[in-house]
């Protein structure tokens, strides 16, 4: 018995998660951008996260944002625009028009600005990898679409 509990002590605390400091100072600027690029999604598919709020840029899906269908809503009391292509433009700074290109103003409901009937709260986003997803005005939260939850939130 005695061999059995020190078994299963030793299990779980192999089992168990370690809190560790990573040192960082010797990596180059290029490893810690991959290193973040790494983190962030592996943070978007936790389970945990059941919503991710993505400030305002031009994110790369596959690389800042996973390919996958979600819904799309203004943040709280904010309002933003959204657009949706495979292309950026000559700068990088914003996306030029493609055949999948689309653009869309999005108000949250809590914003005074908001007129219900006339400003769309929330847009869905089939993101497929190498397109873009250009954030301006304000920020958006990014939840799994309803009709697929099968993203890695609960």
């Amino acid at each position: 018995m005695k061999k059995y509990l020190i078994a299963c002590a030793l299990f779980l605390s192999l089992a168990m998660p370690v809190s560790a400091e990573i040192d960082l100072s010797g990596m180059s600027y290029a490893e810690l951008v991959a290193l973040k690029d790494q983190i962030n999604l592996a943070m978007w598919d936790c389970e945990q996260w059941q919503e991710v709020t993505v400030p305002q840029g031009i994110w790369e899906v596959g690389v800042d944002i996973p390919a996958g269908h979600w819904t799309v809503t203004a943040a709280d009391g904010a309002w933003a625009s959204v657009m949706y292509g495979s292309k950026l433009n000559e700068n990088g700074k914003s996306l030029a028009h493609s055949d999948d290109y689309f653009s869309e103003i999005i108000v949250s409901p809590s914003s005074r600005i908001y007129a219900e009937g006339q400003d769309n709260p929330q847009i869905d986003i089939d993101a497929k990898t190498g397109a873009y997803i250009c954030v301006d005005d304000g920020s958006v939260v990014f939840t799994p679409y309803s009709g697929k939850p099968s993203l890695g939130f609960k």
